[in-house]
């Protein structure tokens, strides 16, 4: 995985400006992993002390495996690299690079509100956009990772033309650029409940084998 800005090849030239998220961008992080690792936890803790058989083991394994992705997506190092042709940002293998010239504008919102929020709200996180002449999405940097600050600083970089939202919801910001956002952030209640579904299960298999074990003490 691309962590550090001498893993930058060399095809895409020489690094002009490195980026990495502050330490404060650390408790969103932090929060967003709380729900995978919990599965991990549980699931293994299910493992070693209850042993089950063969194929529960498995779904359990496969339950942690999942968890500990959801939790590195979050908590992974992260990078963005600006060169005199390219924005890069790390991703699990290598670099997602998009060329400069195909930017023509940077789209940040410093506190991007729930999808039903009103203008009153505060809650909310940072988000920047890459944006092409077509109005397409080149390339994203979510606010659970990244804070507001860095954003700015990337933006302001990379020389395109910045529009900055203080706050705004999904819908707000598609007024102008409908292809922007993308749907988990314009649906982030279908992303909650997944997870919770995934939560929810486990407990319920904790449950049902804590039954199931004193039942057959009882037999």
């Amino acid at each position: 995985m691309a962590e550090t800005v001498r893993q930058v090849p060399q095809k895409y030239g020489v690094p002009e400006h490195v980026f990495h998220p502050r330490l404060g961008s650390y408790g969103r992080r932090l929060a967003a992993s709380a729900a995978p690792l919990l599965l991990v936890v549980l699931a293994v803790g299910a493992i070693f002390y209850r042993r089950p058989a063969g194929p529960v083991t498995g779904v359990l394994a496969l339950t942690a495996l999942a968890g500990l992705v959801g939790a590195y997506v979050n908590l992974r190092p992260a990078l963005a690299v600006l060169t005199p042709g390219f924005v890069l940002v790390s991703r699990w293998v290598g670099f997602h690079a998009v060329a400069r010239e195909r930017i023509t504008q940077v789209v940040t919102v410093e506190k991007l509100l729930a999808p039903r929020s009103g203008s009153g709200r505060s809650r909310g996180r940072p988000y920047l956009w890459f944006v092409t002449a077509s109005g397409r999405r080149a390339l994203g940097l979510d606010g659970t990772v990244w804070d507001a600050r860095t954003l700015d600083e990337l933006a302001r970089a990379s020389g395109a033309q910045h529009v900055n939202f203080r706050q705004a919801t999904p819908a707000q910001v598609s007024e102008n650029w409908r292809r922007l956002v993308p749907w988990h952030v314009r649906h982030p209640r279908l992303r909650y409940a997944t997870s919770s579904l995934a939560l929810l299960t486990v407990i319920a298999l904790l449950g049902w084998w804590a039954l199931a074990s004193t039942a057959g003490s009882v037999g």
